[in-house]
């Protein structure tokens, strides 16, 4: 009985966002995920704000990078860190965006790097502002910096950009399993090699880098999925919506189905 109805269930899910099993899966498994980052950065964000838990070790994990600091592991950390920075990032999310729609992906999936990297780049912004947590001793650090220190907004920003990338790639370029896999796994390693440049460097704590990967990656695995939907709407409905509201999302969700045919078709040719 129970099978029937989660089958059932599952149908009718699947049937409404046009996904068969395993694209359901992975709903889930994104979903998933998503819940889990979403307590990281919660928790950490609270050890933060109360000055316990989490915030207690970081001195001691700090100096396990700072304490033998050799200087090829200096300038590759310094390297890295510049592939973090603000115009860096801003210029690979456009770069995608651009490459993407050539490819032929609807221009939704296609702004979804530049969605990320505009919402990762507000959070930070705003959490900052608000926990207003200090930096590292300044005789620690290899690099200037002088805003709030939590969240790590290197590695935020990064891990937004990055997965963006590679979950809309995984998602719609790639169509082997393993091609996907590597794809996300490579964008995340990328953005946590960029947290750990700031811990050599001495600019961040271990927790501001845990959140910002955590709150980078969220955001990621969210604006993917809001796009990814955005760009392929259920069938639409018999009746015309009703309502102001209704009736602007319907169009929108027309006007976003023509181009992708459009594209399509132009693709093709």
């Amino acid at each position: 009985m129970r099978s029937s109805l989660f089958g059932n269930l599952k149908q009718r899910v699947g049937g409404r966002l046009g996904l068969g099993s395993s694209g359901l899966t992975a709903v889930a498994c994104g979903t998933a995920v998503l819940i889990g980052l979403v307590v990281i950065f919660g928790a950490a964000t609270e050890d933060v704000a109360g000055s316990d838990g989490l915030t207690r070790h970081d001195p001691g994990f700090l100096r396990l990078f700072t304490t033998h600091r050799s200087a090829p592991l200096v300038g590759a950390s310094k390297v890295m860190t510049d592939f973090g920075a603000v115009v860096v990032l801003a210029a690979v999310a456009v770069v995608a965006c651009i490459w993407l729609w050539r490819r032929g992906i609807c221009l939704a999936l296609a702004l979804a790097p530049i969605a990320s990297y505009t919402a990762a780049a507000l959070c930070v912004g705003v959490v900052k502002r608000i926990v207003g947590r200090a930096r590292p001793p300044a005789s620690l650090h290899l690099v200037s910096e002088n805003d709030a220190s939590f969240p790590s907004g290197h590695t935020t920003d990064s891990a937004a950009v990055f997965m963006t990338i590679a979950l809309v790639v995984a998602l719609i370029v790639l169509r082997r399993p393993i091609a996907r896999i590597a794809s996300v796994l490579g964008a995340a390693l990328l953005s946590g090699a960029i947290g750990l440049s700031r811990l050599v460097l001495g600019v961040h704590w271990p927790s501001d880098v845990l959140a910002g990967w955590a709150l980078g990656a969220g955001l990621a695995i969210a604006v993917t999925a809001a796009f990814f939907l955005l760009a392929h709407p259920a069938a639409p409905p018999a009746e015309v919506p009703r309502g102001h509201i209704r009736r602007v999302g319907s169009l929108v969700r027309q006007l976003l189905a023509s181009e992708r045919r459009t594209r399509g078709d132009l693709r093709a040719i």
